[in-house]
């Protein structure tokens, strides 16, 4: 593991893109920041939302296809497009594990090869194939390889084993760039602040850590130190997720903390989706429990103004935020945090400190493998980490 110390900062700390000659947000289609991020499975959509015999449409990282689950029950990701004429191929049908195209009737198999042309003359489908993205589903989250070659091992991470249940967020859309919200995620201090109005993280605001974080073969580890001299670790995995423990939604207490999966998976530069996944841990009885609190919570979420509309009255400076009070409330305070910064932070302009290490140590990361990309130069090779490397609380 390479070690950065909580003195690491200094005149470095800016963590500009300028300064490091790579663009470190964007993650289109054929740049540093894109090769890299296909070079790891990405999550991108909750598996209950994508229903038996429907295509959807689909954009992940500047780039659109169609995803649908077949007859035999596994996900097909295909190009957003028909060969043909290009008509949108969500428009179409589902048969069985095949999809078909609206407009002139072309049938595609699971594995992109045109099985089918109604008008056309024998032997010419063999010929024709659609693009197709390996898919896979882990912890009721649909994860894809958009990458050259055979994707990594899968699941890309481990999870926890304990009794428990593991409940899916809802799938939340974010009009920023991920980087803001995955580097969010690496910022423990923000916690004492940015989520003191109604007092979700109040245990964690006691004192404020002294942060320091390792590179590991599978991204970063990130530790806060507090006066008890506890630990609370976090981990990173490379190249988007953040496995955390964090306090339950309002009203969602059953056997204390959560351990949370968080994914940050980019749309585009200026939008990516908040994909999480929750593990609770308890018995049959707690676990029982904990749905039937899951409900009478769905029922206020339900009945409140949406999370990402009052996110965005206060970024337009409507309402106050200290008074804001909400079901999500957590979740409005870090969507108006993290988009108030603007779709595209500019990182040259900032001023970080000794609580930003990790932050920082991230930055460094990237840009070191962005450079290696752009030059044709060696990279890393990330592995899966350890079933026995886990989260803890610290306090």
């Amino acid at each position: 593991m390479t070690h950065s110390s909580s003195t690491d900062f200094g005149a470095e700390s800016d963590g500009s893109a300028s300064r490091f000659g790579v663009d470190l947000a964007t993650t289109k289609p054929g740049t540093p920041g894109g090769i890299f991020m296909r070079q790891f499975w990405v999550a991108v959509a909750r598996s209950k939302d994508i229903e038996t015999g429907r295509a959807k449409p689909l954009r992940i990282m500047s780039e659109d296809f169609t995803i649908y689950r077949g007859a035999g029950g596994a996900i097909h990701i295909v190009d957003a497009h028909c060969p043909h004429r290009f008509a949108l191929m969500h428009l179409g049908w589902v048969e069985g594990d095949d999809i078909r195209c609206v407009y002139h009737g072309w049938k595609f198999d699971g594995s992109g090869q045109c099985v089918e042309q109604p008008a056309e003359e024998p032997g010419f489908a063999r010929k024709v194939k659609i693009k197709t993205v390996p898919a896979r589903e882990n912890i009721g989250l649909v994860y894809a390889y958009f990458g050259e070659g055979e994707p990594p091992a899968f699941p890309p991470f481990p999870t926890r084993a304990t009794p428990g249940i593991m409940d899916i967020w809802n799938a939340e859309p974010m009009p920023c760039n991920y980087l803001q919200s995955f580097e969010n995620s690496m910022d423990e201090v923000h916690v004492a602040f940015t989520h003191s109005p109604g007092g979700s993280h109040a245990p964690l605001a006691v004192d404020l850590p002294l942060v320091t974080a390792e590179e590991t073969d599978w991204g970063m580890l990130r530790l806060g130190k507090r006066r008890n001299g506890i630990d609370r670790v976090s981990l990173h995995y490379a190249p988007n997720v953040t496995r955390v423990i964090v306090p339950p939604r309002a009203g969602l207490d059953v056997k204390g903390w959560r351990e949370i999966y968080f994914h940050f998976t980019p749309i585009d530069d200026e939008n990516h989706l908040w994909l999480i996944a929750g593990h609770t841990e308890g018995t049959p009885e707690d676990i029982a429990d904990y749905k039937a609190k899951q409900a009478a919570y769905d029922k206020l979420v339900a009945a409140a103004p949406p999370a990402m509309a009052v996110a965005r009255d206060l970024m337009n400076g409507i309402g106050v935020y200290a008074d804001t009070r909400h079901p999500d409330l957590a979740v409005i305070q870090d969507i108006a945090t993290q988009a108030g910064q603007g779709r595209v932070v500019r990182r040259d302009g900032e001023r970080l400190g000794r609580s930003d290490i990790a932050i920082i140590h991230w930055r460094r990361i990237l840009a070191r493998e962005f450079q290696a990309i752009a030059r044709g130069k060696p990279r890393k090779h990330w592995a899966v980490a350890g079933e026995d490397i886990v989260p803890t609380l610290g306090f």
